[in-house]
Parts: structure tokens; sequence; C-alpha cells
């Protein structure tokens, strides 16, 4: 099976959004209640080390997952990697508040794909919204709203949101 890179961007029709796995197949994963225009989307495999003795992703790994792609746009839609913001600037975005909930399994050889928007931009805090689904059959597995706030990594105190990231984040934007 031909797996996709990593992260990509979502492309939208009538349909939802299509991901663009490299070969020459496209994989639709419909919307149902919701419609996102232009998430960002990451694509992981579910590994056997993600999975309980169940078989089935053990649920921290949803919120592994959901930060896996939060580094992925920085990494690959954003014009400075999360790394570079944690070592190079000393900023991150520490996680205050988060809620979740479970709709459906993913089970060891699944893919998973994450999608990831903005859903409000505070002057020091930024909530996001993750969706994650099956890509066999476009279930939806998972659904959280994790809130951040910047902080300065030396002082862990909050700082306001500076423009150049404020502008990559509104690029998300829901």
């Amino acid at each position: 099976m031909n797996f996709p890179a990593a992260s990509q961007r979502s492309t939208h029709n009538e349909d939802g959004p299509r991901i663009d796995d490299g070969g020459e197949d496209v994989t639709t994963i419909r919307l149902e209640a919701y419609n996102w225009l232009m998430a960002f989307t990451s694509i992981h495999k579910i590994r056997f080390d993600d999975v309980d003795g169940a078989g089935i992703v053990y649920y921290p790994q949803y919120f592994h997952l959901c930060h896996a792609a939060f580094e992925d746009f920085f990494d690959t839609a954003a014009s400075i990697s999360y790394s570079e913001l944690i070592r190079g600037r000393r900023l991150g975005f520490p996680t205050v508040a988060i809620e979740s909930s479970f709709s459906a399994p993913l089970s060891y050889g699944d893919v998973a794909v994450v999608e990831l928007s903005v859903e409000t931009l505070g002057t020091t805090s930024a909530t996001f919204t993750y969706r994650i689904r099956r890509r066999r059959d476009g279930i939806a597995c998972f659904a959280a709203t994790v809130t951040t706030v910047l902080i300065d990594l030396d002082s862990q105190k909050p700082r306001d949101i500076p423009d150049d990231l404020r502008a990559i984040l509104e690029t998300e934007l829901g």
C-alpha cells in the first residue's frame, strides 16, 4: 500500500476534501455536520505501539496525534518550524484546556486523517479544533478542541501572539 507524505493540505470539491496521497488514486473524506475550508491535514499510520491490548488506539494517543498535526502544521505549512519556535525564539503553545469526544475506534494498521483548524485567536491564546477520521472509510473517530496560550519559555509567562505567528494561524482560521 502506498501511504501519503506525513502532512499535506486538503483540497475540496462538492463531496468534501480530497487528500492527495501522491499516487494515482485520491481518497475522498466525506464531511457530515461540518464543512472545513482548507483545513490543514496530517496523515498518520497507526502503529503497534499506538494500540492497547484490545488492538485499538489507546486514548492518550489521540492527543499525541493532535499534537503531531500541530507540529506538522508549523513544519510544513508555516514559515517557521515548531522546533525553531521552541529552540530559536523560545516560544511555546502549552495546552490550557481540552474538550474531546470519541466516536469510533482506530485500530492497528489504520491510517488516521487529522484535520486541524484554528477556531479562535485571542491576544495570547489560540483555540484549535481537531477532527480525526479513518482513511479507509472516512468514519469520524475523534474530535477535540484544544486551547493554548503562547508563552515565553524562559519566563513561563504568557505573551501576545506576534504578528508573524498571528498571520500563520489566521491561514487556518475557520
